[in-house]
């Protein structure tokens, strides 16, 4: 008899979480298992990813959201009882604290009994997890390169922690740094980073009609990353004013978008990089870039794996890497990367190294298989395998 899986996630929209949730997915053993996967934002754009095996539910949480006075009145209006009834229960929550969100059980009382259930990000999907769903057993995932929690904050995730079996960190820094602040938590953590499916990947970098960015005339540079200070991609925009200044011909395209993205327009409009830096947004398929680029760049601040170097690995991209605790764990200094600090001046030196030592570059080149097996699709899926199996 197969074994009854649920996932929880808020969207299936372009990110590092989402992506490695999409992966996880696609190597599930489905003779052996059913799997349920919770939304409640939107679909996105890796809906379309996720197998045909999955039972995709989604609960559209936004009606229960915003101003007291106007979500009351709204669902009243439409008749929203379900949104309506999770809005005081979120009231309640504030209250009387996290576990008055048992109360939605009878909200989400279809479900069925799970053999485990599966927090894919912190925050309510765990708190849905913990408190509303029932299920065997309980796991849930830590994505974040930093922690940045209040005490209060810490009090209140240790408490919905004791709901679950297992808490897994991407990374064995991920993993120290949760029990440095959490206490108690060490007996229930174990490390499962991201997968990288290197078929997949290679395919999809393929799939490149439209996309032409390599020249002959520029060095064509790429960072990819959530527009937000953690992830420091403003400092590729002063980053490339110092290789204009110093008179390289740079092309640098950025992929991705966030809440830094108006600061980012006018720092490259003040700085006069129209014709240097490229926004090309969010991208579902970002490996065709990344396979054309001569330097893959790196910016973020904080990182709890980095799975986009270690795509640029899997396409033999040169990688220039900031210093953060996540990619220090697989990328060596001057072997399959650049290390370099978390600054405009560390990126530049490192781009610029590339750039003008081509034994450097040609070393950086060579297959990385060594370390891309510790991600493949069997080693990561044989240790949840364990997780979710053992007794």
């Amino acid at each position: 008899m197969k074994k009854k899986l649920l996932f929880v996630n808020g969207h299936l929209n372009v990110g590092g979480v989402e992506n490695s949730l999409v992966n996880v997915l696609k190597s599930i053993d489905y003779q052996y298992y059913d799997v349920d996967l919770v939304l409640f934002e939107e679909l996105g754009n890796y809906a379309t990813e996720v197998p045909a095996d999955v039972n995709i539910i989604f609960y559209d949480l936004s009606k229960s959201l915003g101003p007291i006075r106007k979500c009351i009145v709204d669902n009243i209006k439409m008749r929203n009882w379900f949104a309506l009834c999770l809005r005081f229960i979120f009231i309640l929550e504030k209250i009387l604290g996290v576990r008055s969100l048992s109360l939605a059980r009878a909200l989400f009382k279809h479900h069925p009994n799970y053999d485990c259930a599966i927090a894919y990000r912190v925050g309510f999907c765990t708190d849905f997890v913990g408190y509303i769903m029932n299920s065997k057993k309980k796991i849930t995932w830590w994505h974040h390169g930093s922690y940045e929690y209040s005490q209060q904050q810490t009090k209140r995730l240790r408490a919905t922690y004791e709901k679950f079996d297992r808490v897994i960190a991407v990374s064995e820094s991920s993993k120290e740094m949760l029990m440095k602040n959490i206490p108690g938590i060490a007996k229930k953590i174990a490390t499962v980073p991201n997968i990288i499916n290197i078929k997949d990947i290679l395919y999809k970098a393929d799939q490149d009609e439209g996309v032409e960015i390599r020249s002959n005339k520029e060095i064509t540079l790429l960072s990819i990353g959530r527009f937000s200070p953690e992830k420091g991609m403003v400092n590729c925009v002063l980053t490339c004013k110092k290789l204009i200044d110093s008179s390289y011909k740079i092309k640098w395209y950025l992929i991705g978008d966030g809440p830094q993205r108006t600061e980012i327009v006018n720092c490259i409009r003040e700085l006069g990089l129209e014709d240097n830096i490229i926004l090309l947004g969010a991208i579902a398929n970002p490996y065709p870039y990344i396979k054309q680029a001569q330097i893959y760049v790196h910016p973020s601040l904080v990182e709890s794996l980095s799975i986009t170097v270690l795509e640029a690995f899997t396409l033999n991209t040169p990688v220039t890497v900031a210093k953060s605790m996540g990619p220090m764990e697989f990328v060596h200094n001057n072997e399959n990367g650049l290390l370099v600090e978390p600054n405009p001046d560390g990126l530049y030196e490192g781009i610029v190294r590339l750039i003008n030592d081509q034994n450097l570059y040609s070393r950086l080149q060579q297959d990385k298989n060594e370390v891309l097996k510790n991600y493949s699709p069997e080693v990561i899926m044989n240790k949840f395998y364990g997780l979710i199996e053992a007794g």
